[in-house]
């Protein structure tokens, strides 16, 4: 397609952390007259597909049917897919089309972590070279391989041999008017760490109840936001049902006085950025793409997973220095308005849409095997 305004195609995953990106990217790009807006969430209540599906999930079909909804509104002159995932079911549609895909993570990385995020890896040899041979083709068919990190793009290159000429790095961003620093820092009795994760275990909040309970009691208070089953106990706060970008959520990280998340499987980390917004130290594990978030020492403290002992030693010269908590939130605030303000991030994925709606996806057919 050809027109004096180029037209678009965004479709967006929902799921949790997808989700977030997604939600950050949609009040600067869902209004726009040149673009079609479609959120594929797999599922739709009360569907014929649901109703075949006795667990009400909708899952891949209902998936298909969303993402072909979406493109028969078209022609358009670029897609664009977070993540590439409902991608691989349209791969006619990659052909025709320039198209970019923008991801947190490649399935072989994802695999690497499998242990943490309960994700099966298939046993069968020739089910995982299937697999392997979609998303390949996939990643080939695309115009711009777009990660949310280094450590994703690495991946295009060396796992599905995409030319780094086709791959790029843009973070996600999240909403700076929502997430404001607090007009005053909290006065708090004793300092207060705050932790958010919906998993309990996978971001580490059980390693961080440990060293609190064994070293920091009666030093600090903890804020654990998750959905996990946490009992409360003295110095100990649970929060469940918390929303992301929530009232309650924001006065949660408007009163603490530093963010700690030891995760040991991750990928990104929206909740770490979301802390530095808010002018809050970081200590943080040192996986997946999270090391591109944090300047170790600057703004926060990168530890290894698993690591007790590291742990504590981020925490205690943290807790026991107001002034350093201050410094450190000072930096990681100008680095998320820097880096990860969501409207430079949809002003970013808009130069890109139009530079492939302009160049075609000739480079991304050429790269196909034959």
């Amino acid at each position: 397609m050809s027109s004096a305004t180029p037209r678009f195609c965004i479709l967006t995953e929902r799921q949790v952390g997808i989700g977030s990106a997604a939600a950050a990217l949609e009040p600067h790009l869902r209004a726009r007259p040149d673009v079609v807006w479609a959120d594929i969430t797999y599922v739709q209540p009360g569907g014929w597909v649901e109703r075949l599906d006795r667990w009400q999930r909708g899952g891949p079909l209902r998936g298909f049917l969303q993402t072909g909804a979406a493109l028969r509104q078209g022609p358009f002159d670029a897609l664009f897919f977070l993540t590439h995932n409902p991608a691989v079911f349209r791969q006619q549609a990659l052909g025709r089309t320039p198209t970019l895909l923008w991801t947190d993570v490649t399935p072989k990385l994802l695999d690497a972590q499998a242990a943490h995020y309960a994700h099966d890896v298939d046993r069968s040899t020739a089910v995982r070279m299937l697999k392997h041979g979609l998303v390949r083709r996939t990643f080939q068919r695309a115009a711009l391989c777009v990660g949310w990190s280094s450590w994703a793009q690495r991946s295009f290159i060396d796992d599905y041999n995409i030319p780094e000429s086709r791959t790029r790095v843009v973070p996600p961003g999240i909403e700076l008017a929502r997430w404001q620093l607090p007009a005053a820092r909290p006065n708090n009795a004793l300092p207060r760490v705050l932790f958010v994760g919906g998993h309990f275990t996978r971001k580490g909040g059980d390693l961080l109840l440990d060293v609190f309970r064994n070293h920091l009691r009666g030093r600090c208070e903890l804020d654990l936001v998750t959905r996990d089953p946490v009992p409360e106990e003295p110095g100990v706060r649970v929060h469940r049902g918390m929303q992301p970008g929530s009232p309650e959520l924001l006065a949660l990280y408007a009163g603490a006085d530093l963010f700690a998340l030891p995760t040991r499987g991750d990928c990104f980390s929206i909740a770490s950025i979301e802390a530095m917004a808010m002018g809050l130290p970081v200590v943080v594990t040192a996986v997946g793409g999270i090391p591109e978030i944090v300047e170790d020492g600057r703004s926060g403290h990168l530890i290894a997973p698993g690591d007790a002992r590291g742990l504590l030693a981020a925490l205690e010269p943290l807790l026991a220095d107001p002034e350093r908590r201050s410094a450190f939130g000072r930096r990681g605030r100008a680095l998320v308005e820097e880096r990860f303000d969501s409207r430079k991030t949809s002003e970013r994925m808009l130069q890109l849409l139009r530079e492939i709606s302009r160049n075609g996806h000739a480079a991304g057919a050429a790269a196909q095997p034959r």
